[in-house]
């Protein structure tokens, strides 16, 4: 038995038999009045130390110290990462404001009273610190031209009669206007520009301006056979949301409207079986909400998100209609992945606001895992397993996700509680890289599973099929995306559409109202992005 093994055993010991009185019916208990020092040496003891203690000793110590985390206090002292400040105010973020702790410091320090969705803008943007190269780095001037931030679908190819084959992975068609490069045989548009009214197919432009800092998206099909892409808006402070691009059946843009407003930190989310949309906060209260794509019917909070937290995303395993399940990562260290097991009966919007079962995700070593009605050995487990969880998707029995600080991607095996993993930043099939942190998970109708990209010189997007090889589908290069993040990835109804944005697109200051822009890309053979390919062979690209 190795060294987790120990751990873990002692703590779910401990943790099963203070289930009745500590945990059940709690979640998000692990902040209450902490002390974090005890925390973090509570952490330190349960990674592995085996060539400087002997198991015994080490056994002790984790049985000894999980009293520390089974202490309950009155105080909330809020997420250990972040500095809650005790005034509305706060210093401007520093530069590295893609952190938990910079972006966090005024939501977190806010009531969460005030954060009532209405159904007008918020206030405008707070300025913070430039995520821009420094003052000598060189824009092409073909990019600055190309993102006039008009808004507009001016840059759209012109057609042509060429018949281009689809290569995924093949980054040789350099879309410089742009500055980045698709895969052979892919097309782009630029569909909407933070900060700039939406261009629509009649010529005239939205009534409001397309949100800033635009984060997880889907698309939902629509009765008259158009669709409309919700999407989520991370501005923080109150002035984040949820907002949709409505598009007829050829695939035209015809609307845009706002969803949801006075939120903060809108992240990713996720769809559910009954077609809406679940849009989470990340900060230290954030909670998880639940929005009509359509708009017919007012946003309401939900219960899967419990006390609050750094929520991300929303999986669902829908193999049982009458009782689909809801997964939800959390995007911190010290973090909870829950499940949400609702009570057997007809699903509907009132699912995710009535009577359930929150579970927690608990690593027993390497290869197995376990649920826990306690979070604090969730949490334990995912501060050593899987920091920081950002995407989760589900399909056939399989759950997966991906942690951005240990670079991995994890698949569950849920009907027989095993798991695998696999990095996320080796070589891909053809050109491109992939170095840094994995964010968003999409699937489209086939078995391809597309990620998006947190940083780095060259964010985009990339797809691993079913053996494990990956591909990049899209990738920037101009300095302007420099430290970037892609995000808002979905799929057209029919698969033959691809939808994603840039969070900043080369605006002066990450986090303001114009940082952003949405693009549009298909095959130019008109085939779904899951579809086949030209029959070549690749080289692998380090």
């Amino acid at each position: 038995m190795n060294f987790h093994q120990y751990a873990f055993i002692a703590l779910l010991a401990l943790a099963e038999c203070a289930q009745l009185g500590a945990c059940v019916g709690k979640t998000g208990d692990f902040n209450k009045g902490r002390d974090l020092k005890k925390q973090e040496v509570f952490v330190r003891r349960l990674k592995p130390d085996t060539k400087s203690r002997k198991k015994s000793s080490a056994f002790f110590d984790v049985a000894y110290n999980s009293t520390i985390i089974s202490n309950k206090a009155k105080s909330r002292k809020g997420s250990p990462e972040v500095d809650i400040t005790p005034a509305m105010t706060a210093k401007a973020p520093s530069a590295k404001s893609r952190s938990a702790q910079s972006r966090d410091i005024v939501a977190a320090s806010m009531t969460y009273d005030t954060l009532v969705p209405t159904a007008s803008p918020f206030g405008p943007p707070i300025a913070v610190p430039t995520m821009l190269p420094t003052e000598g780095s060189i824009i092409p001037d073909s990019v600055n031209n190309a993102m006039d931030r008009s808004g507009g679908d001016q840059l759209t190819p012109s057609p042509t009669n060429e018949k281009v084959k689809f290569r995924r992975g093949d980054l040789k068609n350099n879309v410089r206007r742009l500055g980045i490069k698709v895969s052979r045989g892919m097309g782009v548009r630029v569909v909407a520009t933070a900060n700039k009214r939406v261009k629509l197919a009649n010529g005239l432009r939205s009534s409001l301006p397309f949100h800033g800092m635009p984060d997880g998206a889907a698309v939902f099909p629509l009765s008259d056979g158009g669709y409309v892409y919700v999407s989520n808006s991370e501005m923080d402070s109150g002035r984040g949301g949820v907002y949709a691009v409505y598009f007829n059946k050829r695939g035209d843009v015809v609307d845009y409207k706002m969803l949801l407003s006075n939120t903060t930190r809108n992240c990713a989310g996720g769809t559910t079986p009954f077609n809406t949309w679940v849009s989470c906060e990340e900060f230290a209260r954030g909670q998880c909400w639940q929005v009509d794509p359509e708009g017919r019917r007012s946003s309401e909070m939900t219960v899967l998100g419990g006390e609050g937290g750094n929520y991300e995303a929303v999986a669902c395993d829908d193999r049982n209609p009458l009782q689909p399940i809801f997964y939800v990562t959390e995007d911190f260290k010290f973090g909870a992945l829950r499940k949400f097991t609702p009570v057997e009966g007809l699903a509907s919007w009132d699912t995710l606001n009535g009577p359930g079962t929150t579970e927690y995700l608990v690593f027993l070593d390497d290869k197995t895992f376990t649920w826990s009605l306690c979070d604090d050995v969730a949490r334990t487990s995912q501060s050593i397993y899987f920091p920081n969880v950002e995407g989760i998707d589900f399909k056939d029995g399989v759950l997966y996700f991906v942690s951005k600080k240990k670079l991995m991607l994890y698949a569950l095996d849920l009907d027989n509680n095993t798991y695998t993993t696999s990095p996320t930043n080796g070589g891909l099939l053809g050109s491109g890289e992939f170095k840094n942190s994995p964010d968003q998970l999409i699937r489209n109708e086939g078995d391809y599973l597309y990620f998006t990209e947190d940083g780095g010189k060259t964010p985009g997007v990339y797809a691993v099929d079913a053996s494990g090889q990956r591909y990049a589908i899209f990738e920037a290069y101009a300095p302007m995306y420099f430290r970037d993040k892609t995000s808002g990835l979905a799929f057209s109804p029919d698969g033959t559409k691809m939808y994603a944005c840039f969070q900043d697109c080369g605006c002066k200051r990450s986090g303001e109202g114009d940082c952003g822009c949405m693009l549009e890309f298909w095959r130019n053979d008109g085939r779904s992005f899951d579809g086949a390919t030209m029959n070549l062979k690749y080289h692998l690209s380090e």
